[in-house]
């Protein structure tokens, strides 16, 4: 069985820009069945109000739902899967585990080495098993960490999309024998598992880009309007006023700008760890 365990619906939800996930579950379980996943796990920021929605779709497609969500804990996010009730956030990842265990889940040290520092980094000890493709770290380099630090410490590998659309779901997956949602929740434990895993193109990611700006543009423009100093609040809504022209020419400026982003992502990524090392 192909089985996702990083996903994100509409119900994840950022301070800045309102929407980080722009899917509804119905629209990801509908996806995952298209692409022949047999489970999909919905595991959205500090919440899990998804899942109820998520199991009634995967009923009516033939898909596995994994409950889960990603937790920030103080020292990063951990993925918790195979969870009924939410994991309360902002708790130390040695904690935030008990926790995901206490409910007989599993925990996933996510993007440990991104960029953003969003990871548990070493903390990632602390978790059942790492993720070593995460479909968001277009660098490679922190990918690239994660495996090195996965295999110098032993720890069982998966990888996840980490899908915010229904683009992106299916680029990163593990296989398993399991046939049900414990069976998987064992088999990752057991180590049971392998991964199998495609980098998104930089187009895709654009588009999400623009699609969740397009989405969340009255949230984002009023915390412009109420955090940002004048100069920087003045090119903040210059540039934000420019998604309502896509679909359009202006796509060619976005493009420009996604594949100067990604130079610089692994620009930087490839000097903060030659500083580090």
């Amino acid at each position: 069985m192909k089985v996702e365990l990083h996903s994100h619906t509409h119900y994840s939800r950022g301070k800045k820009v309102l929407y980080d996930g722009v899917e509804s579950p119905e629209a990801m379980v509908r996806r995952a069945k298209e692409l022949g996943l047999g489970a999909l796990a919905v595991t959205d920021h500090n919440t899990v109000l998804g899942h109820k929605e998520a199991i009634t779709a995967g009923k009516k497609h033939g898909i596995l739902i994994i409950p889960g969500e990603e937790v920030s804990s103080t020292d990063g996010h951990t993925l918790a899967l195979g969870i009924q009730e939410t994991i309360r956030p902002g708790l130390p990842v040695k904690e935030t585990v008990d926790l995901i265990h206490a409910q007989g889940g599993v925990a996933i040290a996510v993007h440990p080495f991104d960029i953003k520092h969003d990871g548990l980094r070493e903390e990632a000890r602390a978790c059942d098993a790492i993720e070593i493709f995460n479909g968001n770290n277009l660098d490679r380099i922190s990918n690239i960490r994660a495996r090195n630090f996965a295999a110098k410490n032993k720890m069982i590998m998966v990888a996840g999309s980490d899908a915010h659309t229904i683009a992106m779901l299916g680029l990163g997956i593990i296989n398993t024998s399991a046939t049900d949602v414990d069976g998987i929740i064992k088999s990752i434990k057991r180590g049971a598992i392998y991964p199998e895993y495609t980098y998104p193109s930089v187009k895709l990611l654009k588009d999400y880009a623009v699609t969740r700006l397009k989405m969340s543009y009255s949230h984002t423009w009023n915390y412009m309007e109420e955090n940002y100093s004048p100069a920087k609040k003045f090119f903040g809504k210059r540039m934000l006023s420019l998604v309502n022209k896509s679909p359009g020419s202006i796509d060619r400026f976005f493009s420009a700008l996604a594949y100067t982003a990604f130079a610089c992502t692994v620009t930087y990524s490839f000097w903060r760890n030659n500083i580090r090392n």
